[in-house]
């Protein structure tokens, strides 16, 4: 190949373009910024005529046209049937449910002036209008169709190589039928069409077609693409794009200069009447009749390829569909959510928390702490190897102290070193959070709180074994802070766990205040909680408001909370909060409903400074980079509900108009949707019968009707966005023809029978009744009489099943189920005498706990076997009665446990009581013939714990104390007693594992005491 040379010209294009492109780059880093997604093919079978079929996908990969209608939908001809996409779903006709298409083949689609869609397929044209397909058979010299126009529903023009007139299923070829034409373009006022003479012709279209002006432009025999805009008419042709402007006044034209550095592959015209192009690089580029070519916004975020891809392009507004010939269908839409520095290292990190400092912003991420310089330049200031190789999790600056938290321990840097020292108190340990409180620096963690006071680390032990997550101090001078498992407070030094939602257990993630007070509180799995003026706490949650409700960070920028987490980023306007709901604005959604959006995800951590608002701009932690939202208009959703098919027998009725005749069907399914592009918000239904209650179906969008009524019924649908009003939407009369017996003459002759008949009955029964009552009176007698003994009967058995419902059947004690049936007495009989010995100075009387285990019985088990156990068990039970008083309590607590509860015995007595205990069972073994004596081990305390009242909490924690008792027993050699005395502060204890128990001891809280198992001799 030879070498071209660069000429002088050639060197300032290419300076030009690398100008204009540099100048886009800059202007676009912000101010234009795109989303993108990416529709693939899903297959769902089709079976019958008719059939309802619709999937998150496309019917086939390539898409050869694409059209919006008036109501919003976007229609997608392919190679394998049409598409109707309403922003979430796509809607499948194909030969099999709608044979009037004819072929799955889609060449092109059209939408004429009167809203009407038209189909070109492999074998002919079909148009769709008011929800019915109607095939034409006729035919036009088996020539492609390559423009379908018409300004009223009666006018219908066929564009091929030659103009014809559609009426009704006949073509009629007109006056141009002597001319051939190459290409055709139609602008709602002209229609325009280029010959393979040389001229393009420029006519106007009522019930004829009136020719404006002829211009000899020249001859373009394999003109690929005719376009017409504002008097500048624009022909490609072997990859050189012609422009000529137009008079039409004069019926002269122009020739522009052509772009001879520049190949051209494809032409679109926009919503907003001007010209893009497909450069033969895949770029793609604004065209006006005047100016160079300029890269169109859309090109830094386009992939080259799919442009080249034989690719069609639909532009709406600031809304792009690209459909491709091998990738499916791509949608581009402007928004203010972008991720930053996409092409720099922190773009592929793993974002946790922000920091800022005045000019200064720093994110924690898997790959170290980052600064930002600007919004897409961000350098490195902390590497994974200055923090032992961890991921940074969060960070502070301040008092020219440089920590970082990490997932496995606490950094520091002092004075600006390079250097950080690891905090030896922190290793292994995740830093959720850091924070500079009034009076300490908090450090956050998996494992508890910690307050710095410049020289030492201090645990607060209310957090010991608890993942804090989020701190805050509030201008009242209280500190809030937030933990996996709830919300705790401080005030004048006192810590209080905060109750929410009715005591359920709730992850505090974050934590911020208003200016006017209030308190908000984001959860993970609870939504958002709201401390008002009044000091109540609201909860706001899917049910009242919000998109979703597992929430890392809240924050506040201008008059919004912006609301973020793993579903994605919500903002709420704070004028309109009220106590009981929420207007939620859903900014990007990452909860799987759009599943073809996949190019920023959110978001990250739980936690201070999850979310942070820099220089206006809220900036978010991500999976992949950071990702910041700038401020911007509202977008506005416009379209309306629509029916788009109503289905009897699980057909679809293939005249759909604002009635429609079901005959004598009584049962229907009615489709509806309203077409949302380019937006993260989902549609919410209801509807109704006539006047009836409204039904509200969520984002479902069917609605099956059983059982209509015969005659008119009126079925009406309605819909609204983020919890607003509700905007009218569709409405479809449903007409049931009446079987002849719901006439109305049918109806008065029944009713006149059926008075008649009732009539008759009355007589006949009165007569009867008098018969029927003697007898009845000497039944009743003699049932009655039955029924008392059989209810005596009942009630006998009834008490004998309760009886052996909550009776051991081996020992013939109490099971545990009994002990509630008594609990509650023994409750009322311990706090009454609690209440008269405050008043007295008499002798306490308590309620004494015994747990008794049998000692090595196990080993009798497998030594003499299980029949011997159950006998041992069973005698040692009688044994313990003996000993046991009628109210006294013993239960058989489970194996060879046994549950002694003694509800009023001296405290002098419980030794000695003990001592009877234990000689009960002394000799058992020469009843049952064993080698050695049975013993066995107690844990015993007592109730109730000084003044402490009793209740089912202090009753199920006593029995824990009696337990630790007997594990203590056993541990200090089996066959004896240890008892356990516990003081009030256990009411206040919340750790009641055995090492909870004995750290309790450690703190004098439990006094244990070993008692004597025999008489002093």
């Amino acid at each position: 190949m030879k070498n071209r040379p660069f000429t002088l010209f050639n060197i300032t294009c290419l300076c030009s373009l690398i100008i204009v492109f540099l100048g886009f780059s800059s202007a676009a880093s912000w101010g234009e910024s795109y989303r993108v997604e990416k529709w693939s093919v899903a297959g769902v079978p089709t079976y019958d005529v008719g059939q309802y079929v619709s999937a998150r996908g496309l019917p086939q990969i390539s898409i050869k046209s694409i059209v919006k209608d008036n109501n919003g939908f976007v229609w997608l001809g392919t190679e394998n049937g049409l598409a109707r996409f309403d922003g979430r779903k796509f809607e499948f006709f194909n030969t099999i449910n709608t044979p009037e298409l004819g072929s799955n083949w889609i060449n092109a689609l059209f939408l004429d002036n009167t809203g009407r869609l038209w189909i070109v397929t492999g074998v002919g044209l079909v148009s769709f209008d008011d929800g019915k397909f109607e095939a034409f058979s006729a035919n036009f010299d088996d020539k492609p169709i390559k423009q379908v126009i018409a300004d009223a529903k009666n006018t219908v023009w066929v564009i091929t190589d030659s103009l014809w007139s559609l009426q009704g299923d006949r073509a009629k070829p007109y006056s141009y039928a002597d001319i051939t034409f190459t290409n055709s373009y139609y602008d709602t006022r002209n229609l325009w069409l280029l010959t393979t003479q040389g001229e393009l012709l420029q006519t106007s279209l009522t019930s004829s077609v009136q020719e404006k002006c002829r211009y000899p432009i020249g001859v373009f025999a394999n003109a690929e693409r005719l376009l017409v805009q504002k008097d500048t008419v624009y022909i490609l042709q072997k990859q050189k794009l012609h422009r000529f402007t137009l008079s039409s006044e004069s019926c002269l034209f122009k020739t522009m200069p052509a772009f001879a550095e520049i190949k051209f592959k494809s032409l679109f015209s926009t919503q907003n009447g001007g010209v893009v192009a497909v450069s033969d690089k895949g770029q793609l580029l604004d065209i006006s009749s005047e100016a160079e070519p300029t890269f169109n916004s859309l090109t830094p975020f386009v992939d080259n390829n799919l442009l080249l891809d034989n690719s069609v392009l639909l532009n709406d507004e600031e809304t792009w569909f690209l459909g491709t010939k091998a990738n499916g269908l791509v949608i581009y839409w402007k928004t203010n959510v972008r991720r930053v520095a996409p092409t720099q290292n922190i773009s592929s990190a793993r974002i946790w928390s922000f920091f800022a400092r005045e000019d200064r912003l720093y994110t924690a991420t898997n790959k170290g702490v980052f600064e930002s310089n600007s919004e897409d330049d961000w350098s490195l200031i902390v590497p994974p190897s200055a923090i032992e190789g961890n991921d940074a999790y969060s960070i502070f600056e301040g008092n020219g102290e440089f920590w970082v938290g990490t997932r496995r321990g606490l950094f520091r840097s002092k004075n600006g070193a390079s250097q950080f020292e690891a905090i030896p108190e922190f290793t292994g340990l995740q830093i959720n959070t850091l924070y500079q409180g009034e009076d300490a620096f908090y450090v956050a963690t998996t494992k508890g709180l910690f307050q710095f006071d410049g020289v030492d680390f201090e645990s607060v032990p209310l957090f010991e074994k608890q993942s804090v997550r989020s701190i805050l101090t509030a201008k009242d001078g209280v500190l809030w802070v937030g933990t996996e498992s709830g919300l705790f407070s401080q005030t004048d030094g006192k810590w209080r766990e905060v109750e929410l939602l009715n005591g359920t257990s709730v992850f505090a993630s974050s934590l911020l205040e208003l200016n006017d007070g209030r308190l908000f509180v984001g959860t993970y799995g609870q939504g958002l909680l709201m401390l008002d003026e009044s000091k109540q706490w609201r909860s706001f949650n899917i049910k009242n408001g919000l998109p979703f409700q597992n929430f890392f960070s809240v924050t506040t920028r201008g008059n919004k909370l912006w609301l973020s987490g793993a579903s994605g980023v919500a903002y709420v306007e704070i004028d309109d909060i009220t106590d009981s709901h929420v207007k939620s604005t859903v900014v990007l959604r990452d909860d799987g409903t759009f599943s073809a959006r996949a190019d920023l995800r959110c978001c990250n951590g739980a936690g201070n400074l999850r979310s942070i608002v820099f220089k206006d701009t809220l900036y978010l932690p991500t999976l992949n980079g950071v990702v910041a939202v700038k401020k911007s208009e509202n977008h506005e959703l416009a379209a309306r509900t629509i029916i788009t098919g109503v289905y009897v027998d699980g057909k679809r009725e293939n005249n759909y108009s604002n009635r429609i005749n079901l005959n004598t069907k009584r049962n229907a399914e009615i489709i509806f949707s309203r077409p949302i592009f380019s937006a993260e918000s989902v549609p919410e239904y209801r509807y109704r019968l006539d006047d009836s209650d409204w039904i509200y179906s969520g984002s479902r969008e069917e609605a099956f009707l059983a059982k209509l009524s015969a005659g008119e019924t009126v079925f009406e649908v309605q819909s609204r966005i983020d919890g607003e009003g509700w905007l009218p939407g569709d409405a479809i009369v449903l007409y049931v023809t009446p079987h002849w017996w719901e006439s109305n003459w049918a109806k008065l002759v029944g009713v006149l029978a059926l008075l008649a008949v009732f009539y008759i009955i009355y007589r006949l029964r009165i007569a009867s009744y008098r018969q029927r009552n003697e007898i009845l009176e000497a039944r009743v007698n003699e049932r009655t009489a039955a029924f008392e003994r059989v209810n005596s009967e009942l009630q006998q058995k009834n008490k004998a099943l309760e009886e052996a419902a909550i009776t051991d059947p081996l020992t013939g004690l109490y099971n545990r189920r009994a002990v509630k049936n008594f609990a509650l007495k023994i409750f009322d009989a311990v706090n009454a005498k609690t209440e008269q010995q405050d008043a007295s100075d008499g002798v306490d009387e308590v309620c004494a706990i015994f747990l008794i285990d049998l000692d090595n019985f196990k080993q009798l088990n497998d030594t003499y076997g299980h029949d011997k156990g159950d006998s041992a068990l069973h005698h040692v039970g009688q044994a313990l009665r003996t000993v046991s008083r009628n109210t006294d309590r013993l239960i058989r607590w489970g194996g060879e446990e046994f549950l002694l509860v003694v509800p009023s015995i001296n405290p002098n007595d419980i030794g000695e009581f003990n001592k009877r205990l234990h000689n009960a069972i002394a000799t058992l073994h020469h009843v049952l013939e064993l080698p050695k004596p049975i013993t066995m081990s107690i844990g015993a305390t007592k109730l109730p714990w000084d003044d402490c009242m009793l209740d089912s909490k202090v009753w199920e924690h006593a029995i824990l104390i009696a337990d630790w008792a007997l594990y203590q027993a056993k541990n200090n050699g089996r066959n004896t007693t240890i008892f356990i005395n516990a003081f009030k502060e256990m009411a206040a204890w919340t750790d009641w594992s055995v090492n909870g128990l004995s750290n309790a001891a450690n703190k004098g809280l439990l006094l244990s005491t070993s008692l004597k198992n025999k008489s002093d001799d």
